[in-house]
């Protein structure tokens, strides 16, 4: 009778497991096998060349060397507190790091006031005051992107300032002129990965840790791997 309750006991246990083995198994993406033509993101296989054109566009703003063997990717936030604190950073870094390094600014408005603010760079690129305009923005944006009494509003105010015709800043008409192209660098960033703001990819690796020295260990590294 021992014997048999051993049994019993034993074959219980093994049907336990194997039910949490399904029900795990039920729940969780199906493990695909990666190809040197495709890479697994986010649970979905995305071609490599997918992958690659979603990190640069042609409107998306640069600085730098467009022939650099080192390129600098950031999916930022106008809105963002950790982009603004990052920004002057990265400021120095692509000062320093001038022709060897090629950055390049991608959007990923998260916040309400953001995809406003997003439009209204693009304009100012347009007007060739892209870096100027940013600049202010993070620098404003305690003001107008204060997360508990958030004033987009004062935006126009700010570029105005800038020589950018306020005509030229009407939410609506920004909306309609350069929405599409910041909602393609939203779906860009979701292909690649980007889970917040600021994420930088060096090369299309993500940096794993955000601050100013790892970045520029991570570019530095990237530079000696390519000579």
């Amino acid at each position: 009778m021992k014997n048999r309750g051993f049994v019993f006991g034993m074959l219980a246990v093994a049907i336990a497991v194997v039910a949490i083995f399904l029900f795990q198994r039920k729940d969780r993406p199906v493990a695909s096998v990666e190809t040197p033509d495709t890479q697994s993101v986010l649970g979905q296989q995305v071609s490599s060349s997918e992958l690659s054109k979603a990190f640069i566009r042609p409107h998306s703003p640069r600085f730098g060397n467009e022939m650099a063997r080192v390129t600098v990717v950031e999916w930022l936030d106008p809105e963002c507190e950790a982009c603004s604190a990052m920004h002057p950073e990265v400021k120095r870094i692509i000062s320093e790091y001038k022709d060897r390094v090629l950055f390049v600014i991608r959007y990923m408005p998260y916040h309400d006031g953001s995809m406003f603010a997003a439009t209204a760079l693009e304009e100012a690129r347009e007007l060739g005051r892209f870096e100027d305009a940013l600049t202010v923005l993070f620098e404003k944006q305690p003001e107008w992107g204060n997360h508990q009494k958030p004033r987009p509003d004062l935006i126009p105010t700010y570029l105005a300032n800038l020589g950018i015709p306020l005509e030229n800043l009407d939410r609506d008409k920004l909306a309609a002129k350069h929405g599409e192209r910041v909602r393609m660098d939203q779906e860009d960033g979701q292909t690649v990965g980007v889970k917040g703001t600021p994420s930088f990819f060096i090369n299309e690796r993500p940096l794993q840790e955000l601050g100013p020295s790892q970045l520029r260990a991570a570019i530095d590294a990237a530079l000696k791997a390519t000579k």
